[in-house]
């Protein structure tokens, strides 16, 4: 069976890792000063949120090293392997990715999702989903890279600040110097963030994400969509309902932001991700 491996920013839980049959995780790393941490290993959701609260220094981030991945590599040297990635444009991930592929030599098909967390989530639950129904690497790495390009993520965030001090802000920079007490909401775009609009509040944000989910899916079609939240469940169960009210769901999954994409979202983001 091919084996699907992705990295730790698509905040997919344990549980939800071995449910969805993703064979492996290459986990990147968050500093807190002169601490490093595992994502999802040395600390978890819960201990990073408090972290964010309460440690003087504000957290960096760093991608799985070319060793993490030959690690994952080896271990399904006899296997093929679909290797789905955080966007280059975000992380340096696929570049270790690469040069472990290199490295190792294994039949390994590497694919940037252009996304990340829900966004990568939805292609990663996709492929392990092939997988597991017995489908080549072929026709997974086709099926994949077909929806990259109609993969789209959405989100509010409750402050621009962390996206500015993580030097992940890209064109949302325009928004930077304007109304203080607002709602930004940003869209990955072709791999990078870029600012969407703003609105006055949250609750007004959930309904401009639902909003615009339903006039890129439309109200007559099942369809699956990610959730995701940073420390932000009730916002995000929030959208889910208004979700329901306008187009009919097959499936609806939750994902909490963890700690490497959290250093960049701050608390409080929610959004929504889909494959139109």
């Amino acid at each position: 069976m091919v084996k699907i491996v992705t990295d730790s920013t698509c905040d997919l839980s344990k549980e939800q890792i071995k449910q969805y049959g993703i064979s492996a995780v290459a986990n990147l790393h968050v500093t807190f000063g002169n601490k490093t941490y595992e994502d999802g290993v040395t600390i978890n959701n819960r201990q990073f949120y408090e972290y964010l609260k309460t440690d003087p220094n504000f957290p960096s981030t760093s991608q799985p090293s070319v060793g993490d991945f030959a690690a994952i590599y080896e271990q399904f040297k006899n296997d093929d392997i679909i290797s789905i990635h955080v966007s280059r444009d975000l992380s340096g991930t696929m570049a270790s990715a690469e040069a472990a592929r290199d490295m190792v030599g294994s039949k390994v098909a590497i694919i940037d999702s252009r996304n990340v967390n829900a966004g990568l989530s939805l292609l990663v639950i996709k492929a392990a989903r092939m997988a597991q129904a017995g489908s080549s690497a072929v026709d997974i790495k086709a099926t994949i890279e077909s929806m990259v390009a109609r993969t789209r993520l959405i989100f509010s965030l409750e402050t621009l600040e962390n996206l500015r001090r993580g030097g992940r802000i890209g064109a949302a920079q325009a928004f930077l110097g304007g109304v203080l007490q607002f709602k930004p909401v940003i869209a990955v775009k072709e791999g990078k963030l870029e600012p969407v609009e703003r609105v006055r509040t949250l609750s007004k944000a959930i309904l401009r994400l639902r909003d615009i989910a339903v006039q890129d899916l439309g109200v007559d079609k099942v369809r699956q969509i990610a959730i995701m939240h940073a420390d932000a469940l009730s916002a995000a169960n929030d959208l889910l309902a208004a979700c329901k009210q306008s187009f009919t769901l097959d499936e609806a999954i939750i994902i909490e932001v963890g700690p490497v994409v959290g250093t960049h979202s701050g608390p409080g983001a929610v959004g929504i991700a889909y494959t139109i």
